[in-house]
């Protein structure tokens, strides 16, 4: 009976949420159109150009099998701090220089290759969650800032604070150290070349994803700001004694970690404001991060305080450091008082190649399924 309750009430809820927000946008055309726009070249000019290479190498290095051989370099690191297996050991790695959604896919490869168990992968998502080096040093740090230590100082707060989560997931997962690494071993010979289309394939289908939630988020944020909604939150912070500038950036924080980080720049607010926005990710991240995992079953309780503890850990990290090395005036804003450029690439030419990834993942699929028609044909 508590069962049934709980799904209508979920239905309910998701109902009158999603008729609100249709309702918002209705009456707030122009912020939503604003959004969206924002949200695409947020998505053209930075995330695609510095996350789409780490998508499709990363997936080729696992699907190829060179995370094997990576794997028996790196084995004895990988298995004394983080108790993992040696197969893991690429994933971790890339999962710290590849950005955000990375280590999800990385994660999910390993999972389908039969090289890591359901609870290994939950334990990898408590660490394998980090703001990569182009994102933070380039986009952050000498884009948004103008200044590439403080980039560095974001990102070494990031590796660092993800290096301590993964040593505690170890002690937490240790019955996960034994594993029999031999478990389904594909002996099939593996086509190089095919590997790398359907890595292409990988990165295309990621992006896709990733730049579709960046611009819904980034729409929903405002229309949102065009009601009251921010300003009653911004106050409720400032009421538990929480300052202006940083209450108003929480609300940016929680929903989407990109346009969080611009306005903390042209906010006026601490460095460690932003190692903390870019080490929670936000609610659009880990929207990304469940969707690639899909059908593995993992604790997101667990996972969204593991984020909340990385967040914690790298504003520390950030704060502490800043107390004897301030690479940044006390405040700051964007280069020039204006909108930053976020990368030397042109947004058309990034809007072509998000077309053309939609048009290869359709392709591929239309592929297999005439492939597979053949098979049935002939069969017949």
């Amino acid at each position: 009976m508590g069962t049934v309750l709980r799904i209508k009430f979920r239905t309910v809820f998701i109902t009158v949420f999603c008729l609100s927000v249709i309702v918002l946008i209705l009456f707030n055309s122009a912020a939503s159109s604003n959004g969206i726009t924002s949200g695409l070249e947020y998505s053209a000019r930075l995330l695609i150009p510095s996350l789409f290479p780490f998508m499709v190498i990363s997936s080729f290095i696992i699907r190829s099998g060179v995370s094997d051989i990576a794997g028996s370099i790196f084995s004895p690191v990988t298995r004394f701090l983080f108790r993992l297996p040696k197969a893991a050991s690429s994933a971790v790695f890339l999962s710290f220089i590849g950005g955000f959604p990375v280590g999800a896919k990385c994660v999910r490869l390993l999972y389908d290759e039969d090289k890591i168990t359901e609870a290994q992968a939950e334990q990898m998502m408590l660490f394998c969650v980090c703001s990569g080096p182009a994102f933070l040093i380039t986009g952050v740090g000498v884009l948004m800032l103008g200044n590439i230590q403080a980039g560095i100082i974001l990102y070494l707060s990031q590796v660092s604070s993800g290096i301590i989560l993964g040593i505690i997931s170890g002690l937490i997962y240790s019955e996960n150290e034994i594993v029999n690494e031999k478990k389904n071993r594909h002996n099939r010979k593996k086509s190089i070349i095919n590997e790398f289309i359907l890595s292409c394939s990988d990165g295309a289908g990621a992006i896709i994803q990733l730049t579709a939630m960046v611009v819904f988020f980034s729409m929903f944020i405002s229309v949102m700001e065009q009601t009251e909604f921010p300003v009653l939150f911004c106050r409720f912070l400032m009421a538990f004694g929480f300052e202006y500038p940083e209450a108003d950036c929480v609300f940016n924080i929680i929903l989407e970690v990109t346009g969080a980080c611009k306005k903390i720049c042209s906010g006026g607010c601490p460095l460690w404001l932003l190692a903390f926005a870019s080490g929670f990710g936000g609610l659009c991240v880990h929207f990304q991060i469940f969707s690639v995992l899909g059908d593995i079953k993992i604790s997101r309780v667990k996972f969204i305080a593991f984020r909340f503890v990385n967040a914690c850990l790298s504003s520390a990290f950030v704060y502490i450091l800043c107390r004897f090395y301030n690479p940044v005036s006390e405040t700051f804003s964007l280069i020039g008082g204006g909108e930053a450029e976020l990368t030397s690439t042109t947004f058309a030419g990034a809007v072509g190649l998000v077309i053309m990834c939609m048009i290869f993942v359709l392709s591929l699929k239309k592929s297999e399924l005439s492939r597979t028609l053949f098979r049935r044909q002939h069969r017949i």
